[in-house]
This record gives C-alpha cells, sequence and structure tokens, in this order.
C-alpha cells in the first residue's frame, strides 16, 4: 500500500532548496536599516545590546534549519521573542519577525502554523503597545512581512511534501522492481539448473548402481554424459550471469511499460543494445522511473514512447507522451533529475511542444 507523506522529515537546511534558506538571511539585513538611516541613534551599550539580538536570532534561525517536527516550535517561538522583546531597545526588530512566520508555516500543518502566525502578529501588537511603537512605520512592515511570508511558506511546505512523495514513491518503484527481478532470475536459475541437476544425480546413481553390478562399459558411458552435461551446465549458467545486467535493465524498462499498460497507457519501447557500467545503467534506469512517476501523476495522455540508444560515445534515453501540458517549472524532482545528469556530465532537457517529451544525452 502507498505510504502518502504528510510532514516535513527533511530538516530545511538539508533540502533541495536549502541554499535560499542561507540566501534568505540577505533580507535580515534590513533589521540594520534604522541605524543606517541614523532614525535609531544608540549608544555604545544599546549598539552592543542590537548586535547581541541579531546574533540570538541568527542561532535561533539556524537551530530551525536544522531540526524537524515539533522540534522546530522552540526556535520559532525564540525568534518570535527575540524580536518582540528586542523591540523595547531597537525598532529594526519588526524585519525579523517574518522569519518566525515563514518556519512555523513550512514545518508545520495549517491549523497549527496560523496557531503561530496569531502567536506572532499578537507579540508584534503588544510589543508596540508597550514600547510606544503602535505606528505604520513599526507595525506596518513588520505585519505585511510576517503575512506574505506565512503564505510563501505554505506554498513552499506543499512543494517540499511533493518531492518527499515523489521520492519515496520512485523508491518505492525501485524496490518493487528489484524484488521483481530478483524472482526472475529465481525462475530463471531454477528452470535452467533444475532439470540438469536433477538429471546429474539421476545418471551418478546409475553409474554407481552399474559399478556396483560390474558392469563398467555402460557404467563409463553414463560417467561422460554426466561429465558432458556439467559442461553444458556451466556454460548456460555462465551465458545466462553474462546477460544479466542486460536483462535486468531491459526488465526495469518493461516493468514501467506494463505499469504504464495496467494504468491505461499505450506504449512502445526502443532499446537498442546497452552496454555500460552498472552506476550509468542504475541512472538511467531511476531517471526511467522518476519521468514514468510524473506522467502517471500529471499526464492527460494516453500515448508513452520510451526509446534507448547507444553509439560509441553516448547513451541517449528519450521519454514522451502525447499528453498537452504548459511550460514546466522545475520542481524537486526534475532538479533531481537535472543533478544526477550534470554529476554525469550530461544534457537534461524537457519539451512541450508536441506533448511532453523529456531527452536525457549522458557521454560513455
Amino acid at each position: 500500500m502507498k505510504k502518502h507523506i504528510t510532514e516535513i522529515t527533511v530538516p530545511l537546511g538539508k533540502g533541495p532548496t536549502a541554499k535560499w534558506s542561507y540566501i534568505s538571511l540577505l533580507f535580515s539585513s534590513f533589521f540594520f536599516l534604522p541605524l543606517i538611516v541614523g532614525s535609531s541613534p544608540l549608544n555604545d551599550l544599546n549598539l552592543a545590546a542590537v548586535l547581541l539580538i541579531y546574533l540570538c536570532f541568527i542561532g535561533a534561525f539556524f537551530w530551525a534549519l536544522f531540526t524537524v517536527g515539533n522540534k522546530t516550535a522552540l526556535p520559532i517561538v525564540g525568534i518570535i521573542t527575540i524580536c518582540a522583546a528586542g523591540s523595547y531597545i531597537y525598532v529594526g526588530t519588526n524585519a525579523l519577525f517574518g522569519y518566525g512566520a515563514f518556519l512555523s508555516s513550512y514545518y508545520f500543518k495549517l491549523k497549527s502554523a496560523f496557531g503561530f502566525l496569531m502567536g506572532n502578529l499578537a507579540s508584534q501588537i503588544i510589543a508596540a503597545y508597550a514600547f510606544d511603537l503602535l505606528h505604520i512605520y513599526f507595525l506596518g512592515p513588520s505585519i505585511a512581512i510576517t503575512v506574505a511570508l506565512f503564505i510563501y511558506g505554505h506554498f513552499s511546505r506543499n512543494e517540499a511534501l511533493n518531492g518527499l512523495n515523489n521520492k519515496a514513491q520512485a523508491q518505492q518503484m525501485e524496490q518493487l522492481a528489484a524484488i521483481a527481478e530478483r524472482e526472475r532470475i529465481a525462475r530463471d536459475m531454477h528452470d535452467l539448473l533444475g532439470h540438469s541437476l536433477s538429471s546429474l544425480a539421476l545418471k551418478s546413481e546409475l553409474a554407481e548402481k552399474l559399478l556396483q553390478k560390474g558392469n563398467t562399459e555402460q557404467a563409463q558411458q553414463e560417467i561422460t554424459e554426466v561429465a558432458a552435461l556439467s559442461r553444458t551446465t556451466l556454460s548456460e549458467v555462465r551465458q545466462a550471469v553474462t546477460g544479466l545486467k542486460l536483462q535486468s535493465f531491459r526488465g526495469g524498462i518493461e516493468k514501467l511499460s506494463e505499469q504504464l499498460q495496467r494504468l491505461g497507457f499505450r506504449t512502445e519501447v526502443n532499446i537498442s543494445t546497452v552496454k555500460v557500467d552498472a552506476s550509468l545503467e542504475s541512472t538511467l534506469l531511476m531517471l526511467c522511473k522518476e519521468w514514468v512517476t510524473n506522467i502517471l501523476r500529471h499526464s492527460n495522455g494516453n500515448f508513452v514512447n520510451i526509446s534507448v540508444e547507444q553509439t560509441n560515445n553516448q547513451i541517449e534515453l528519450e521519454i514522451s507522451d502525447n499528453g498537452l501540458a504548459e511550460p514546466i517549472k522545475p520542481g524537486n524532482g526534475i532538479q533531481g533529475m537535472q543533478s544526477r545528469v550534470k554529476e554525469l556530465k550530461g544534457k537534461f532537457a524537457v519539451n512541450v511542444n508536441e506533448g511532453v517529451t523529456m531527452n536525457v544525452v549522458i557521454p560513455c
């Protein structure tokens, strides 16, 4: 049974968009704007306190980046508390409330995240009232940024969950394909060796009985046949083992084709002889699985073509379907595929002019 992921299980600081989390800290520089424009003059002691507030914020932010689940509540509350309390000393803290809103809507479901949002907004209003900051210049930017980042965090959460579910589905397909391949190999080995080994056992027993009866000439003939059958069986096993790699790749593609057919797609598979190392073969099969997953989730077509062609210096994979699509915005799944291809110095392209076509060219 397919399991649907509904909770963020990868910390924001370790996910595919981790770099954007660090880049977002550039916007925290607005914290220092009142100092730069001179609207909030401070003495040395207060200046040191402002720097301490910012460092505490940075610490809580990174704490939240590398935490998941309910444990993220503490650093999020810490950010909101730091901003609210710090408003007593410095008005620039209104630029940092939004980080707490983003983190809460990213890590928590909407109902819980909305509770954090209400607490965040209440903290701003209470701080403004308590510290004589109840004016548009403090609350206006603070509330606007908080609400905007809350909404952005919610959409980022949905995108991250989709990425996690796509990855889990691809892994599940890979596991099922591996199980099916093991079963196929077991059947092939049973069919290949079962009869031969049974014949070897019977002929050996017959030769033993003939020797006991002194019929050495016929026993010698049976032993000769045992030796010949053994050599034939060994040759067949070697041929089977040599072909496992090719069969495994073809078998994986055929399993994907069968899955598409079961769900109503017509399929066409064209695979030339593929002779690549195990790492590249695994990458190609994974790319096929991930793209077929995208087709199953999003395509409105009914025909899929899978083509794999190898030349002397490159291998080309192309999967196309006849579904209609608007220009595709790369999500976590496509970005992961692009990264795999880039690591192998290959080219990855998606075309939506006539249906949807994924094309990968990798040097080999």
